[in-house]
């Protein structure tokens, strides 16, 4: 494991700061190829605290055991108040009064983004209900909103708690349109607050109020360096390859389709040969990539010196480059 020459350890006269997310920060280290790579997401309303691991929590331990689907389960905080859905049924109130439990389910469709549908399933029946509507979508439910998810996961990591959690508190609104929500781990502690964006299906770190608004309203150059975290269409090494051309589309970007991905690790391990082809509003192209990990950086248990760190995880670049045939 290596520590960059930024490190506020190293520096004179600065009193060394362990907090993962802004010691990381503080080592340059680029966010880029640390999002998970998922075509299916389940949010359960579930009030917070959360154990350090959801899993632990019986909806979840029972889901996944079932063998569903490979998907993310996340808890996200119940609404603390406002009306019903207007789609709930009558079952489904008590004196206009939503009762049962909230689920959201989040599926990637052919054109690469996903589509989302808001239920209420019965408190009974939780597992039940959320396996059924995964397994087999009957049309039932309403139209999730966009929205973001941004990790407060206090247990997990003291700097999602405090940082996530302000920042979903200070966005709760901002935008008619698009729902903000608090939810469990979402990876990549070292870069709180962390979020994911839906239905592109994009992660996110180092977030504020400025960087989040820029992402929800498309306003201004995409903020890429420094936050951008990767499309989960793709594993890590694909995900420094898209984000070029992310760089190099802009926004628009986000209205092409990747048509095929193909990635080829070296013996070692410490590098990738990365193939993206796509169609959309500039037609057909392609284009092929090589990736490297420029460095190891500790993972660090948040609070604690590097040293005291028991994985480390890749900082990831960008070597070579061509575009082609549509670009």
């Amino acid at each position: 494991m290596t520590v960059g020459p930024s490190s506020p350890m190293t520096s004179p006269g600065l009193a060394p700061s362990f907090r993962c997310a802004p010691w990381t920060r503080a080592q340059g280290a680029d966010p880029i190829g640390s999002a998970l790579s998922c075509d299916l997401f389940i949010l359960v309303e579930t009030p917070p605290p959360w154990p350090r691991d959801v899993g632990e929590l019986p909806v979840f331990a029972e889901l996944a055991r079932r063998g569903l689907p490979p998907a993310r389960l996340l808890a996200v905080r119940p609404p603390i108040d406002g009306p019903p859905p207007a789609s709930a049924s009558p079952a489904q109130l008590t004196a206009g009064v939503r009762t049962g439990v909230g689920v959201t389910i989040w599926r990637r469709s052919p054109t690469g983004s996903f589509t989302g549908t808001d239920h209420v399933v019965d408190q009974v029946n939780v597992v039940d209900e959320i396996a059924r509507l995964v397994e087999a979508p009957d049309g039932r439910g309403w139209p999730a909103p966009p929205e973001v998810l941004i990790c407060g996961h206090g247990a997990r990591d003291a700097c999602c708690g405090r940082l996530g959690t302000r920042l979903a508190l200070d966005e709760a609104g901002a935008w008619p349109d698009v729902r903000i929500r608090r939810c469990s781990h979402t990876g990549g502690h070292r870069f709180a607050p962390t979020g994911f964006t839906l239905p592109d299906g994009l992660a996110w770190g180092y977030l504020d109020t400025d960087v989040l608004d820029t992402i929800v309203r498309r306003a201004g150059r995409p903020p890429l360096r420094g936050h951008y975290r990767g499309t989960t269409a793709l594993g890590m090494w694909g995900q420094v390859a898209e984000r070029e051309l992310f760089e190099r589309f802009g926004w628009v970007w986000l209205d092409h389709r990747l048509t095929s991905a193909t990635t080829d690790v070296a013996p070692d391990g410490r590098s990738a040969a990365v193939e993206l082809a796509w169609d959309g509003p500039s037609g057909p192209g392609r284009a092929t990539a090589t990736v490297a990990i420029a460095r190891d950086l500790p993972v660090l248990i948040c609070g604690e010196p590097p040293e005291n760190a028991t994985k480390s995880a890749p900082d990831l670049a960008l070597r070579t480059f061509v575009i082609g045939g549509g670009g």
